[in-house]
């Protein structure tokens, strides 16, 4: 049973202490949100103070990268499909699956900005989760496939919210991808639903090389990008796009590399300097790279940037060949952490301070990580 805490009034000590001063005091607490909300139960006047929307945008701004608090996992056994949550905030929310979600029918397609996006495979119906308030929005049935092969879709926010760190309650918009293969031509198909109408728009398709990936996609600005699958004859020498706005759908050729250097291995992602990007690693060195314009408006990709892992501290000695040919699993984008599966296990990094950990509760049996990010929001939801 769910236990209601309240908060009581502040001991004089409490008291003495203005509010700019607390204020100050609260904005440095770490951005895990167990802080802020173990803070706001220890009297109603912290609570007043650290529920203000003012305060949580100054503290949002103030910590600039959103937390990983976890990630989740899709694990099969048989037929039936299970999601797990693995925690990597210390101390870490409660942010399991619903009940309702562990049918052995319902697996997360994508998590992005604080929610979750799952299918029912049975009743074939898509359901927005917001883990930190435990409130879903059930989409409804799918739209008409155009073929019977799988499926996959991204969650975005609508056009016009750019402030990614607080997203709970901001409309969204659902990318669905549909695969069709009728042994005469390859159909690949893309429709969007909208929060704010409740109703799924038309179907945009293309004729691809190849059908696309289900477990890689990125958004960079209005735009979705997906990796086109490979086979023993056919690697992977495309991504497409999709832009949103206009719904026009675009093949975007991957350089040569791809094949010799990462065999086909790799995982797109926002680059650093905004535009499309991909990660891949080769023996232990992780590649960065970016889809760049140059003067006379030719587009082409640049190799940005190279990560010697072998070089990386972890538990007081150098990764060494820990990482010798891992795979990129996933990508938080508010944060800049970066999750690898090798032999060894699963490991994150943090891109920005090239911190190297290891993550023991992931499951070897789930390749792709779903990362879960999220500041403290006046729609946290706490079970005890």
């Amino acid at each position: 049973m769910s236990k209601r805490l309240v908060p009581h009034t502040c001991s004089p000590a409490a008291d003495l202490l203005p509010d700019d001063v607390l204020l100050d005091i609260f904005l440095r607490l770490p951005p895990e949100p167990t802080h802020l909300f173990v803070a706001s139960l220890i009297c109603l006047r912290w609570r007043r103070l650290i529920r203000d929307p003012a305060f949580l945008v100054r503290f949002r701004a103030f910590h600039r990268a959103t937390p990983v608090l976890g990630f989740y996992q899709n694990i099969r056994d048989g037929s039936r499909c299970g999601i797990r949550f693995v925690p990597i905030a210390d101390p870490a929310p409660r942010l399991s699956a619903l009940k309702e979600y562990q049918n052995g029918a319902c697996r997360v397609l994508d998590c992005r900005h604080g929610r979750v996006l799952i299918c029912d495979e049975v009743f074939e119906s898509l359901f927005v989760w917001d883990p930190m308030a435990a409130e879903s929005f059930d989409v409804g049935s799918l739209p008409e496939f155009s073929g019977e092969e799988n499926f996959t879709a991204v969650l975005v926010c609508t056009p016009g919210h750019d402030d990614h760190t607080d997203c709970h309650s901001a409309p969204f918009r659902i990318v669905l991808v549909d695969n069709s293969d009728d042994d005469e031509e390859l159909l690949v198909s893309v429709c969007v639903f909208s929060s704010e109408t409740e109703a799924w728009g038309e179907w945009t398709s293309i004729s691809p090389p190849s059908l696309v990936s289900t477990d890689s996609a990125a958004v960079v600005g209005g735009f979705v990008y997906w990796m086109l699958g490979s086979d023993e004859d056919n690697y992977q020498d495309h991504i497409l796009g999709f832009e949103m706005q206009t719904r026009r759908l675009d093949l975007i050729e991957l350089p040569k590399e791809v094949q010799e250097k990462y065999k086909s291995d790799i995982h797109l992602m926002p680059a650093e300097d905004g535009g499309i990007g991909f990660a891949g690693v080769n023996l232990s060195s992780l590649h960065f790279w970016s889809r760049k314009t140059d003067n006379e408006g030719a587009a082409g990709w640049a190799l940005i940037r190279i990560i010697d892992m072998a070089m990386l501290p972890i538990s007081h000695k150098l990764a060494g060949d820990m990482l010798l040919w891992s795979s990129v699993a996933g990508f938080a984008d508010d944060s800049d952490v970066l999750f690898l599966h090798s032999e060894a296990g699963v490991f994150m990094i943090n891109l920005r301070s090239k911190q190297l950990k290891e993550v023991p509760q992931a499951s070897d049996n789930a390749i792709y990580i779903y990362p879960y990010t999220s500041f403290y929001s006046r729609v946290y939801y706490f079970a005890g």
